[in-house]
């Protein structure tokens, strides 16, 4: 019954999502606005999960909605649109790292104040400065790893998305996203248990 009431939600906030992206289609401008209150915090941390902590993300999010802009009228309902707009946010996320433009997110997180080449052996009461570095760690592991590893692990790992869901992000199939899971959890989880440090409940400190 629980899995029936959560298909129904589903469906119903697909059609009012196809209902706005049909009224912009038609030149309601407005419509984008509504569809910005209801998907900005998820494209938020799409992107946030993607790109790593950063004082850009929300130059990061604007652009999204931009591309957005450009290309919604091109959007026709063969995919949801919770999806297709997750698509979008990965790859304007991806964008963003390919140009280099994660500057400063040392200094957002606190980290140019932790002592240079300090590692996680910090006081056991400083729990926000260990959840600052087990995050450095993640994302210094996620760099070293392929784009496609790196937006299945985010997308999985700290997004909490369905491997269904990921492979229609993505297009491609279930088995290779597993596959893609598999592989990238092994090189960062594997980087970070040698630096002795975990992407546990600490993440939940900088989100």
């Amino acid at each position: 019954m629980a899995s029936l009431q959560v298909s129904d939600e589903r469906a119903r906030e697909d059609a009012i999502d196809e209902r706005l992206v049909a009224s912009f289609q038609r030149g309601n401008s407005h419509a984008l606005s509504e569809l910005y209150r209801r998907h900005g915090r998820r494209v938020e941390s799409v992107a946030r999960n993607v790109i790593g902590p950063s004082d850009e993300l929300e130059d990061v999010v604007q652009d999204v909605f931009i591309e957005l802009h450009r290309s919604l009228h091109r959007f026709r309902g063969d995919a949801r649109f919770t999806t297709w707009l997750h698509r979008v946010t990965v790859n304007v996320a991806l964008q963003h790292l390919r140009r280099g433009k994660r500057k400063g997110w040392l200094r957002w997180l606190g980290l140019d104040q932790i002592t240079q080449g300090q590692t996680a052996r910090v006081p056991a009461g400083d729990r926000q400065v260990e959840a600052r570095e087990t995050v450095r760690a993640l994302y210094g592991a996620l760099d070293q790893v392929s784009e496609k590893k790196r937006v299945v692990f985010t997308l999985y790992e700290l997004e909490g998305m369905s491997l269904e869901d990921i492979a229609a992000t993505v297009g491609t199939s279930i088995n290779t996203v597993k596959s893609r899971l598999h592989h990238a959890r092994r090189e960062i989880f594997g980087e970070l248990d040698s630096k002795g440090l975990l992407p546990t409940h600490t993440l939940s400190v900088v989100k």
